[in-house]
């Protein structure tokens, strides 16, 4: 019936009008792109929140505009005093938070009998196009995002050693995590090994969350801790490797993450990470029908920004040596040219 009935709302109804017009009449809609009707952006976030593997760990927020987020400082200490005593204040610290918006975009083709068929068909296809690029772009900017038409990533945040340039001065001090954070881990297994994550993990802040620490590595390395802990016993073992795979010793969630190198871990309370999500979400379609595909191509673009809030609550750490902090390429991006030497 919920179904049934979204498909009968008007701005569903012209929506879906105006896309198949671009099948029917094989032009462009004089270029201007359609906003996506808002009882379908619920359905694109689930796509979105499913496909990435940590939004459902960071703070989330729906804003509108530039938005200057609050952050609360660390807690004080409340006053012991007696029974009847004047009461003291408490010095409370609130800092602030600058939050953009900064397009995530890409195209994606939609087989023309899909969209000459069902309004079913049609919506699923695009909004699980949209989620699932939207999703995999997010986690890899909240990673490593450069802050520079993209989202502030916690390893780039935690390797500067100096506030950016539009860094607000109403905001947290800066400080330089650059070695206390970024830690190389000791050339150690089994036992050794988790002992040393252990003693070096202590390094997070946790004066500000109450959950457990999420661990962040590609499968190479979880593998390689579902081997060392075997050294450890079994149950850790089991622990490591079960469907939700957590840390042995510590606890907490692994994640597993393809592009992050192999031997590093990116650890710590990631409610910290505040992601700021925008209206607007947009789909148009192309000038250029793909007529031998049978396909027609649409653009599905979303705002997003996002910062650490407590920098002190992340770390990154390298098993048996110095974690590799260079980001991976984001998509549109290609691997410098190697330098050439001298002669040759």
């Amino acid at each position: 019936k919920e179904r049934a009935a979204m498909f009968e709302r008007e701005d569903v109804k012209d929506f879906v009008t105006r896309m198949r017009t671009c099948i029917k009449e094989k032009r462009a809609l004089s270029n201007v792109g359609l906003t996506i009707p808002t009882v379908w952006m619920p359905m694109i976030r689930q796509v979105a929140e499913e496909t990435s593997k940590l939004m459902k760990y960071v703070t989330v927020r729906n804003v509108q505009g530039i938005s200057r987020q609050n952050i609360m400082g660390e807690i004080p200490e409340a006053y012991w005093d007696e029974m009847c005593a004047s009461l003291k204040e408490l010095d409370l610290a609130f800092y602030n938070m600058e939050m953009d918006g900064f397009k995530v975009s890409g195209f994606f083709a939609v087989c023309n009998a899909i969209l000459e068929d069902s309004d079913v068909n049609l919506a699923s296809e695009f909004v699980t196009a949209i989620g699932r690029a939207i999703g995999k772009a997010l986690d890899k900017a909240i990673l490593y995002g450069k802050n520079i038409k993209m989202p502030m990533g916690i390893v780039t945040s935690l390797m500067k050693n100096t506030a950016p340039e539009t860094y607000p001065a109403t905001g947290r001090k800066w400080e330089d995590l650059s070695t206390s954070h970024v830690i190389t881990g000791a050339a150690a297994s089994g036992t050794k090994l988790f002992q040393d994550i252990v003693l070096k993990s202590g390094v997070i802040d946790n004066e500000y969350d109450t959950s457990e620490i999420t661990w962040i590595m590609n499968k190479k390395t979880h593998t390689k801790l579902i081997s060392e802990s075997i050294g450890v016993n079994s149950a850790a073992a089991i622990v490591a490797g079960g469907a939700n795979a957590t840390m042995p010793i510590l606890g907490g969630d692994i994640v597993e993450l393809k592009f992050i190198p192999e031997d590093t871990i990116v650890f710590g309370y990631l409610k910290n990470y505040i992601l700021v999500e925008r209206s607007g979400t947009s789909i148009s379609q192309s000038e250029h029908v793909r007529f031998v595909e049978d396909q027609t191509v649409f653009r599905g673009t979303a705002r997003y920004d996002g910062d650490l809030s407590i920098r002190e609550a992340f770390a990154i750490y390298g098993i048996g040596k110095a974690p590799v902090t260079t980001a991976p390429l984001f998509a549109g991006e290609s691997a410098p040219e190697p330098e050439q030497t001298e002669g040759k």
